[in-house]
Parts: C-alpha cells; structure tokens; sequence
C-alpha cells in the first residue's frame, strides 16, 4: 500500500509539471542507448534505475542485497557431541572455500580499481555465514574438549578457557568458553579460514583482519567489547567473506580505513543484535560496497553513534568518507557495490563527510535505513539520499522527530547525471537543512525525491536548486520531486559567496590516453575540444575517428563541430553519426539523418530532431515531455 501510495502522489506531482509518467523511464532510456554497463556493475543497480519508486523500498533493497537470516541468542534441545559438531562445521567450510577467487594482494586501504580488475569473479558467502552461524549457537549447549590445540582439516583448532585469555592470529579457529579475552587477528588471504567464536566476557580485539580470497567471522555471544583495529578489518573482505556478530553488550567498534562492513566481489557484515554502541572509522565503510560487493553495518536496536572522518579528498571539496550506506564504483573501469546500514531502533547520531548516509557513485547503491528514534544525520555533501553519475543513494527513516542537516548539500533526495537519489521520513516532525541542490532536485537527467509522508516538517536551504527545482541537459529533463505535507514550513537563506572557477588552459591532449580511466579520458577530452573550439587539431581528430569510430574522445569531438573547417564538416558528422552513443549522433545530427532521428527509440536523439525542426507524424511515438 504504501508503495502504490508514492506512485499516486508522484503521478499527480509530474502531472503538475507537465512531464508525465514517461519522465520516470527517463535515466534508463538514456542509459540503454550510450555505452553498456561496465564490469561489476550490480545488477540490482542497473534494475533500481530502470523503476526508479522501486528504490524507496528499503525493506525489498535490503532483502536482495542480503537475503541472509541471522539467529537471535538461543541455547538449543539437540544433543550433539562436539566432535560431530566440528567435523560437519569443517566440512561445509571446506566446500564454501573450495570456490573462493585467488586475490594475490592484501588493502591497506581503499584497493585500487587496478587491484580490483584482477579479481576474477565475486564469491557467494552463503554457505559460510550460514554454517559459521548455526555451529555458533549450537557451541553454546556442547561440552568443550580439554584438548586445547589441535590441528585440523582447514587448520589450527584452539580452545580456550573460562579465565582471562590472549589469542594471537594463526589459528583457523579460535572458540573460547569465557573470561575478558583479548585477540590478535591478522589479514585472512590464499584460501585460509580465520574464525573465532567467543561465548562469554568482556573482550578486546585488536590488529587487521580484512578476508582477501579467504573467509573469516567473529561471533561474540556477551560482554561489553572493544573492536580496534589498525587495519582494514572488522567485517571487511575482497573475493571472499567476512562476518563479525556480536550478540549483546554495549560495543564499541573503530577501524581506520576499509571496515565495519566493506566489501568488492564479495560480502562483509557486521552485525550487532543489542546495546547502545559507538562505531568510529575513518573511511571506506559502515556499510560500503566496491565492484560488486556487498557491505553490511545491521545494528539491531540502541541509541548508536555513527561516524566516519573521511580523507582528503584530491579535488579540495573535504574529506571523502565512502560510508554509512555508500556504493562506490570507478567511473569507465569498473561498477560499484552495494552498501547498506540499517538500524533497528534507538536515537541515533550519525555524523560523516562526502559520499555518505545513502550514497551511489558510478553504478553504486548505497542505504542507510533507520526503522525508529529520534535521530540527527550531518553530513557535508554528496550525502543523505544522493545518487551521482549512473548511480542510486536511499536514505529511508521511518520513524520519529529527525533531523537532517547538510553543511554544503547535494543531497536529501538529490539525483545527479543519470542518477537517483531519494530521502524517504515515513513519519514524524522532521527538520531538514542544507545549501545547494537540496530536497527533491536533479540535475543533468537525473531523479531527486524527497518524500516525508506526514508531520509538522520545516526545512530551510539556499537560494539555488531546492524544494523540487530540476535543471535540464542533452535537451531532456531532470526530475525533482518534493512530496511533503500541508503543515510543512520553508525557508530560504542567501547563498553563499562562490568563487569563480579560474579559466580552463588550453592544454596539449594525450590522444593516447588510457580510455578506461576516466581521469585520464576526462582530461585528454577536455584539452582536445579545447583545442578544436580554437580551430586546431581538426585533422587529428579526423584521423582519430578514422582509426575508430567508436572512440570515447568522439564524445568530446562532437560538441566542437559548429568549429570545425566548412570543408571537414560534413564528413566528420557522417562519420560521428556512426557513433554507437546516442548523445554522439546526437551532437552531429543533420538535415539528410532527421527523418531517421525522429522515429528512433532514443529521446536524447528525438529531442535534437525536433530543436532541428524535425515535424513527428502521428506515427512517432515521443515521451509526454517531448510532446
């Protein structure tokens, strides 16, 4: 209901703008006629922004992302010996680490996309997390052997004691009866098992224990526990699995960069069942996914703090936190991954940087879903609901007085270039403050909502895109949907004082440049059309298109074309109007290819048809908002 709910009210809002049911098909039509998906790229991401709605669905996101069940704390009535126990435990898991990919590096950080394209393949922790959680709770109704080493099909078997023990890494596991332990771990990489399951105590665990190709867990039954690591690590994998459940106490868990819920081709989960717990990370994680992973931060019930400091980020906007929710791919190299945060309940605090509380990048999604409190989200920019680039971030609270601030914006239901992002408050008095693009707006074809379903709601932003506003590209639409109630207040404040960008040089273009980095491309194209604006390098770029007419620099080719010299002109549209890109024909159309532009199943190319005075007969079928 709640679903077919939003559609009503998203229906009559683009009625009211004159644009129509077909405005929401927009970011899928323009993706389906420019380059495919790159590698890694989910397909739940390329699916979410076909159906766009679909999105504000925390629940069914959450569900395909981790279709896992995780058990509450229960002793059980069957009676098994432990050795019956351990031996179908070390079966299952000989079988889960029998298809694990070979990763020959271990993160020290963010991996590179270089790094990442040598994985071959992501790896199903199903199985793993599966078994690692059914041997764990029935651990808890078997006597434990007085054997204390002993060595094992997948490795070293470790029993511990019920006094205060310390555990170094080594061991493929580690299962101690109780007592205020303290654990070393170490990376888990080439197929190892690194697994510790603790049962009682207040317990300290310190070290990296990221999974690279491997498979590691740590399931902690009791104790108020502290998790420090000093590398990637707590929950964090790459081709492999990783998971940390932690099933009661009042925790607090802190990791520098890659952790707390960071995967690529893989997937990570911390999950911590009950208690009032503090998560500190410097970046790349609380629920952070790469080239098709899946991180995981599933706090279920407390009053939690959230925070992640971010790094610096190369372009001087701030500091970069990739997390709490986030997705993250590399633009031309590789897709991104799925990265969700979901609380259960309490009043929460969450504080973070760019990129963050519900944020996709470059066929990314990210989620953060809190399902009840009294919560406070901060963030900088490129937060709280925002998708950028072929991407989508959802940000969904369903319940209590919140309060969303952002300091730049770009965000609260903000979509940007082909993107969608959405900010979902299904009830309560909420406050919502930020600066730029802000609160249901889009820019450069891409989706904003924000959604709050009911409340006394004031929200407050700068004078530039907020509150619906959208800003058109390629001659199509962007679409901002602002949904909120009649008791909702507004206010708007001037805009900050922006410095002029300093002019573009015209520098000398790499023509050989790496097409799959988009750093690379970006600067090699922008220098190239520079140039050709200028009335130079027209030959180069005509022997460019002659060695490849599906060159990506051709995106930059064609919007210089009015400068291009009368004698080349024709030829260099001809050849650009082969060009596999609908937005390259686009740019290159002429008189003779309108008949052909208008009957084409892409908008970008109907909508420069019909600029061009292309006349559609009752035949053509247009969008509403080309109509």
């Amino acid at each position: 209901m709640a679903g077919q709910a939003l559609s009503l009210l998203v229906a009559a809002e683009l009625a009211r703008q004159a644009l129509g049911p077909d405005a929401l098909l927009l970011v899928d039509n323009v993706l389906r006629h420019e380059a495919p998906a790159p590698r890694a790229a989910p397909a739940l991401v390329r699916g979410l922004l076909a159906r766009p709605l679909d999105a504000a669905d925390a629940a069914a996101l959450f569900r395909r992302s981790f279709p896992h069940e995780v058990p509450q704390a229960q002793t059980s009535e069957n009676q098994v010996t432990f050795d019956k126990l351990l031996e179908s435990y070390i079966a299952e898991v000989q079988v889960a680490r029998s298809t694990l990919p070979r990763v020959g590096w271990v993160p020290q950080g963010l991996p590179s996309a270089g790094q990442l394209r040598l994985v071959e393949a992501p790896y199903d922790a199903s199985r793993f997390f599966e078994a690692t959680l059914r041997f764990a709770q029935a651990l808890r109704n078997v006597p434990l052997p007085r054997v204390t080493r002993f060595s094992s099909e997948i490795g070293l078997v470790v029993i511990g004691t019920p006094e205060n023990d310390s555990h170094g890494p080594g061991a493929a596991l580690i299962i101690d009866p109780g007592g205020n332990d303290s654990y070393v771990r170490a990376p888990a990489t080439g197929g190892a098992v690194s697994v510790i399951v603790d049962l009682e105590g207040d317990d300290r665990y310190t070290g990296s224990d990221v999974a690279a190709g491997a498979l590691s867990a740590l399931v902690d039954f009791s104790g108020h526990d502290r998790y420090a690591m000093s590398g990637p690590g707590l929950a964090a994998a790459i081709g492999g699995a990783a998971l940390l459940v932690d099933f009661a106490g009042n925790d607090r868990y802190e990791a520098r960069e890659l952790g707390q819920g960071a995967a690529a081709f893989g997937t990570a989960a911390l999950i911590d069942l009950a208690g009032d717990d503090e998560y500190v990370l410097v970046a790349w994680g609380q629920g952070f996914g790469l080239a098709q992973g899946v991180g995981l931060l599933w706090d279920h019930g407390g009053d939690d703090t959230y925070a992640a400091a971010g790094v610096p980020d190369p372009y001087g906007r701030g500091r970069l936190s990739g997390a709490q929710g986030a997705g993250f791919g590399t633009r031309t190299m590789l897709g991104g991954g799925v990265g969700i945060l979901r609380d259960g309940g309490g009043d929460d605090r969450y504080h973070a940087q760019m990129f963050a509380q519900g944020s996709g990048y470059y066929y990314g999604a990210g989620l953060l879903w809190d399902e009840s409190g009294d919560d406070r989200y901060s963030a900088l920019r490129y937060a709280q609901g925002n998708g950028a680039h072929q991407a989508l971030g959802v940000l969904r609270d369903e319940s209590g007085a919140d309060s969303y601030a952002l300091a730049y914006g770009v965000g609260q239901g903000m979509g940007l270039d082909l993107a969608v992002g959405a900010l979902v408050d299904a009830a309560g008095d909420d406050r919502y403050a930020g600066g730029v693009l802000v609160q249901g707006t889009a820019t450069a074809n891409g989706l904003g909502l924000l959604h709050d379903a009911g409340g006394a709601d004031a929200l407050r932003a700068e004078g530039r895109f907020a509150w619906g506003e959208a800003e058109p590209l390629r001659g199509l639409p962007s679409v901002g949907l602002l949904l909120v109630g009649e008791n909702a207040s507004f206010e708007k404040v001037d805009s900050k004082v922006m410095e002029p960008p300093e002019a573009a040089r015209c520098e000398k273009p790499d023509l050989q440049a790496d097409r799959e980095n988009f750093d690379a491309l970006l600067a090699a194209g922008n220098a190239l059309r520079c140039r050709l604006e200028r009335g130079e390098m027209w030959a180069e770029a005509e022997a460019l298109l002659a060695r490849d007419p599906a060159d990506p620099l051709a995106a930059w080719i064609a919007p210089a074309l009015p400068a291009a010299p009368a004698p080349l002109r024709e030829a260099l549209r001809e050849a650009l109007w082969r060009h596999p890109s609908c937005g390259v024909r686009a740019l290159s159309l002429s008189e003779k290819n309108l008949e052909e532009a208008i009957r084409s199943d892409c908008w970008r190319l109907q909508a420069a048809a019909l600029r061009a005075g292309a006349k559609p007969g009752p035949e053509v079928r247009l969008p509403g908002f080309l109509r």
